[in-house]
């Protein structure tokens, strides 16, 4: 490991999504962007759905997140979230569809849990689709 580098795990319920060194992680946390380096102090927040940046070797590259949470501790970083895609894993058509399924959802909600629920899905779906379009 390089003295500018650390350990960075991304789980999600289906599978390991990523695992390696990195030299900084970007996430939009629930009180706004947060950037994580290797001598962060610890904590623990939630993210919002959104956009995950990754900086390894000096390369930059993007995965769209649901909602989730984050630790930092000990030198390492861990992202539990519910789903999260790199730009060329996002179908689009179906995408849409699930957008179009989710405005539904939302308008017909019968309780506030019900429609912050459908908002917050809606807010990943339309990261996934805006990142997505990014992969040509």
């Amino acid at each position: 490991m390089e003295e500018k580098t650390f350990r960075l795990r991304i789980i999600t319920p289906d599978r390991d999504f990523f695992s390696g060194e990195v030299e900084m992680l970007t996430v939009n946390a629930i009180d706004g962007e947060r950037g994580i380096m290797r001598h962060t102090l610890p904590f623990v927040t939630a993210i919002k759905a959104g956009v995950l940046r990754i900086k390894q070797r000096g390369r930059d590259m993007e995965a769209i997140n649901s909602d989730g949470i984050v630790t930092v501790s000990g030198g390492e970083v861990t992202v539990l979230t519910l789903s999260c895609e790199w730009p060329y894993e996002v179908d689009e058509e179906r995408t849409r569809m699930e957008i179009l399924e989710l405005r539904d959802k939302e308008r017909n909600s019968k309780s506030v849990y019900e429609y912050k629920m459908a908002k917050a899905q809606l807010a990943a779906q339309f990261a996934k689709l805006k990142l997505g379009n990014k992969r040509n």
